[in-house]
């Protein structure tokens, strides 16, 4: 979307509304710097679409009273479904303020191609759908977050581990089949948008979140909007490589020497000795994250051995950041992690490896935080979706 364009001033109103509401109309124009004229267009489309809703003042005093704005809880409802570790898909009604409405856990079968999930997916979405009580005509959109490289502008798989690697249009088999507008996206594209709307990122309009889980994911908004690259994909910090010696970690995706293969969960589990391979097995998935666990307890209780790995952690991480700042100047990182143990145990080798790594100048204008994912991200973060998407 361009500057000054009806989509983006929309979302600069609705941002706005969310942000600061409840609001007059004549607060919008200063906040938005959009015309009154604008700012009264476009918020009467969001009243017929129940997108916002109206309250008046309350007041005493002489005179008119005020009309303020706010997001609306009694409007749309959007659904969000997201693979969970196990042969279960959750699936997530909310309204537009990112309450839950409902939440169930539906069984679904892997295949073995994406097309042949993608109707798995569908047919255990249509399922929750149909259990819910909320009719298709009241459910603005449905959002997918996948564990998969994906292009969500045209809805497009491009990469899932354990699956043969080619381009397959998964949103629309989904949206085909539910007969409601689907959007797929990585599950770190979705706690981004959570972020921005709900989150520690709101007002900021250009940041970077690096998640830290099984891999190192990451995603971006520069100008308001989620950026993306030129054949729709997110930006993936975690493949950048920092070890370019010849017996580099292996890293999933094939290649060595990923900051991926050194930071997350799987690589600490994997370089304490207690993996060969990198096993997307929903049982596999659970036994990686009940062994990391362990192993920052074990590091925790001062384990030496294992401290060596989680300190290694901090510094692969910190020189994917580091570069990220070189190149990026993001104003703003959020670095979601497992729990504040993890923090602790890699935040003196991350500083290091930022510290003589990053331009000084730009460093210094750097904001990075790290802190826990949000509770009920993935909610909030469909929510956002069909607000960011309206």
């Amino acid at each position: 979307m361009v500057k000054g364009s009806p989509n983006l001033n929309r979302l600069a109103v609705l941002k706005a509304i969310r942000t600061h509401g409840p609001v007059s109309r004549s607060d919008l124009p200063k906040m938005t710097g959009l015309s009154a004229g604008a700012v009264s267009q476009i918020t009467a489309e969001f009243l017929s679409r129940r997108f916002i809703s109206e309250t008046k003042e309350k007041t005493t005093r002489s005179g008119r009273p005020r009309v303020f704005l706010k997001i609306s809880g009694e409007g749309p409802i959007v659904v969000g479904a997201r693979m969970t570790s196990r042969d279960t898909l959750t699936t997530t009604f909310v309204d537009l303020s990112g309450n839950i409405r409902c939440e169930a856990e539906v069984p679904f079968t892997h295949r073995d191609t994406l097309e042949a999930l993608a109707l798995s997916v569908a047919e255990a979405i249509g399922r929750s759908v149909d259990d819910s009580g909320y009719p298709n005509s009241q459910i603005e959109h449905v959002g997918v977050a996948l564990p998969a490289l994906v292009d969500s502008s045209r809805g497009v798989v491009h990469f899932m581990a354990m699956f043969p690697q080619e381009p397959v249009a998964f949103a629309d088999i989904l949206a085909e089949r539910l007969d409601i507008p689907v959007t797929i996206e990585n599950g770190t594209t979705s706690l981004a948008r959570a972020e921005h709307w709900f989150g520690r990122a709101q007002n900021r309009n250009t940041f970077t979140l690096v998640n830290v889980g099984l891999a190192i994911d990451s995603a971006m908004y520069s100008d308001g909007l989620l950026r993306t690259g030129a054949h729709g994909l997110a930006p993936e910090i975690g493949h950048g490589k920092t070890n370019h010696a010849v017996d580099a970690e292996p890293c999933y995706c094939g290649a060595h020497g990923c900051g991926t293969a050194y930071a997350s969960q799987y690589a600490i589990v994997r370089r304490a000795g207690l993996l060969d391979g990198f096993d997307l097995d929903p049982d596999a998935i659970v036994k990686c994250v009940r062994q990391f666990n362990e192993l920052q307890e074990k590091a925790a209780a001062g384990d030496e051995a294992i401290r060596v790995l989680f300190e290694a952690a901090g510094d692969h991480l910190g020189r994917l950041v580091a570069n990220h700042i070189n190149l990026a100047d993001p104003g703003f990182i959020l670095i979601t992690v497992p729990d504040d143990t993890y923090t602790a145990l890699v935040e003196t080798a991350f500083s290091k490896a930022i510290k003589d790594n990053a331009m000084p100048v730009l460093l210094a204008l750097t904001e990075i935080r790290f802190s826990a994912q949000l509770e009920n991200w993935h909610s909030l973060a469909t929510a956002a979706l069909a607000l960011e998407n309206f």
